[in-house]
């Protein structure tokens, strides 16, 4: 007796193999325009589309910004017609934050809905879903620290980005001391005051750009140059690689600490300074992670054939070999600029790294820990930015390892 075939779900028999183009389930055309109409209100066209997650974020940064504009119109007049280089840069800044948001909402959006329209095969929509950087960002996007902890980030930097508009006085302003002085947090100094009277919440703003800006130039920095330095090394291998390593290890036999105080103590601290200095002597680790990385691919078939083609040693280094090794060092990336936060904290903390009356979290808590029985708000607003911001960028870091390294997420369920 003839058996008939069995039929998959669109009544043709199911070979197995890749079926025709079809088209992605996609919204009515009433819907697309609504979504594109709302797109114009970031955040709006992504949640009509269903796209929950990144319609918020759009949506959140849009609704902060423009809370700032609004509740900060006179201060963003004034940084913006009389507020000098820094009030120039940040009523800018914000303007072409806000347009940019609004630009990106509404693209898209587009291109999101556009997409639902495309002909699409099954073996296509497979292999899109699977590339190893979408797994990478779903993997770090399905990580509820690691996204609060960008969050938190983003939040941070635009906060420092935009100091000039969103302090309410002047960081260095010193008016009557004995009435203004120690005042305790209020809806006034949200912060409170410090001994001199100045406003602890404007001093935070600005000394946040001073932090996060000194910890990102200073890893950028040093990821640089271990980068270039530790390729040339695991790349040439040889004599070269024994001169270049040996080097590392005579600058590793000196403590960094004492050896950033020495440096300190020869120049004259000022935020270029101690980028040069934290970049300068944080540069060895990265150096070592990436030759390690490059003596283990140099020797693989895909290195081997491009050789065999005569590619140049400089573009199989930055084409091939750099960017399959970058995984573990933007994991290190992450917890090095909270170590170089830290750092710097710690420096000015001392009194050798960035000096009053520029504002800096390390010298709010050397300028705090005098008056911790009398006013308790002076050292404790800029520890907890100082502890929020570290840890923010550990979790962050911890995040990118799960996401790059496939095995630490497999162990998971091992």
């Amino acid at each position: 007796m003839r058996r008939e075939p069995e039929l998959g779900g669109s009544g043709a028999p199911d070979t197995g193999a890749p079926g025709p183009p079809t088209t992605v389930p996609h919204a009515s055309s009433a819907t697309g325009s609504l979504a594109l109409s709302l797109a114009l209100l970031p955040g709006a066209g992504h949640l009509a589309l269903g796209q929950r997650r990144r319609g918020l974020t759009l949506f959140a940064v849009a609704a902060l910004l423009t809370a700032v504009l609004v509740f900060r119109w006179d201060a963003f007049r004034e940084a913006w017609s009389r507020g000098g280089v820094d009030g120039w840069i940040a009523a800018r800044f914000l303007v072409v934050a806000l347009a940019a948001c609004i630009a990106a909402s509404v693209l898209d959006a587009r291109r999101s809905l556009a997409s639902r329209h495309l002909p699409v095969s099954r073996m296509q929509a497979a292999s899109a879903g699977r590339s190893p950087l979408r797994m990478a960002f779903r993997r770090f996007g399905a990580n509820s620290l690691a996204m609060a902890a960008v969050y938190v980030i983003a939040g941070l930097y635009l906060l420092a980005a935009l100091a000039p508009i969103l302090a309410p006085y002047d960081p260095a302003a010193i008016e009557n001391v004995l009435e203004t002085r120690y005042l305790a947090p209020s809806a006034e100094h949200l912060f409170g005051t410090d001994e001199f009277g100045r406003d602890l919440f404007s001093r935070a703003v600005y000394g946040a750009r001073v932090s996060l800006s000194v910890g990102l130039l200073a890893v950028i920095m040093a990821v640089t140059i271990g980068t270039i330095y530790g390729s040339a090394a695991g790349f040439f291998g040889g004599w070269i690689d024994n001169v270049l390593m040996r080097l590392v290890d005579v600058i590793i036999a000196f403590p960094t600490f004492f050896l950033m105080l020495m440096l300190v103590g020869v120049f004259e601290a000022n935020l270029i300074v101690l980028v040069l200095i934290l970049g300068l002597t944080s540069w060895t680790g990265t150096a070592r992670f990436i030759r390690g990385e490059i003596l283990s691919l140099k020797e693989r078939e895909f290195i081997e054939s491009a050789r065999a083609i005569g590619l140049p040693s400089r573009l199989i280094i930055v084409r091939h070999l750099i960017p399959n090794a970058m995984a573990p060092v933007l994991v290190s990336a992450a917890l090095m600029v909270g170590g170089m936060i830290g750092a710097e904290a710690g420096l000015s903390f001392l009194g050798i790294g960035i000096r009053p009356p520029t504002p800096s979290w390390g010298n709010m808590l050397s300028q705090g820990q005098d008056a911790l029985l009398v006013a308790w708000w002076v050292a404790l607003f800029p520890g907890l930015l100082l502890a929020i911001t570290i840890l923010s960028f550990n979790l962050l870091a911890d995040g990118l390892r799960d996401a790059l390294d496939p095995k630490t997420l497999m162990r998971k369920y091992v």
